[in-house]
C-alpha cells in the first residue's frame, strides 16, 4: 500500500539519530518516492531529485508538496507521447487536486500546515493521509477507465 511506503520514508530519517535532519524527505519527495516504489515507475535517483524544490510549497509555502509530488507521479503514469491531448493525465490530475483540496481545505502549503501540521510530527500526518487519499483517487480513476473502455 502507498501509505506504508510513505511511512517508510517519513520514518527513515530517525534511523540516523541526531543527524536525522540530514536524511529528511520532504513532502514532495515522500510522495514521488513512495509512488515510485509502489507503482514501479522506474524513476532513478536523478529524476527523484527533481522533486526536492517542490517541498514546503516550493520552499515558500505555495502549493503543497504532497499535492505536487503526486501530480508528478500522475505525469509519469499517464502522460502520453506527443501528439496527444493527455486526456487521462488531465482528468486524473483534476480529480486529485479536487480530492486534495476537499480533504485538506486548501492546496496551499501555508494553510495546510496551519490546519493540519502536528506539533512534533510536523507534516508527517499530511504526507501519510495524502498517500492514502492519492491511492484511493488512483484506484477510483482506474475503475472509471475500465468502465469507460468496457462501454466503448
Amino acid at each position: 500500500m502507498l501509505r506504508e511506503k510513505a511511512e517508510k520514508y517519513v520514518e527513515s530519517e530517525f534511523a540516523h539519530g541526531d543527524e536525522h535532519k540530514l536524511y529528511h524527505y520532504n513532502c514532495a519527495e515522500t510522495l514521488i518516492n513512495s509512488c515510485n516504489d509502489e507503482y514501479c515507475l522506474g524513476l532513478d535517483e536523478k529524476a527523484l531529485k527533481m522533486m526536492v524544490p517542490f517541498g514546503g510549497g516550493f520552499y515558500c509555502e505555495k502549493a503543497c508538496g504532497v499535492l505536487t509530488g503526486a501530480l508528478a507521479a500522475i505525469g509519469v503514469m499517464y502522460a502520453e507521447d506527443k501528439p496527444t491531448e493527455n486526456v487521462n493525465a488531465k482528468a486524473l490530475a483534476q480529480k486529485w487536486v479536487e480530492a486534495f483540496e476537499k480533504e485538506f481545505g486548501s492546496t496551499e502549503c501555508a494553510q495546510v500546515k496551519r490546519d493540519h501540521k502536528h506539533e512534533t510530527k510536523k507534516c508527517a500526518p499530511v504526507m501519510i493521509r495524502g498517500a492514502e487519499l492519492f491511492e484511493k483517487v488512483l484506484k477510483e480513476f482506474k475503475e472509471e477507465l475500465k468502465e469507460k473502455y468496457k462501454e466503448g
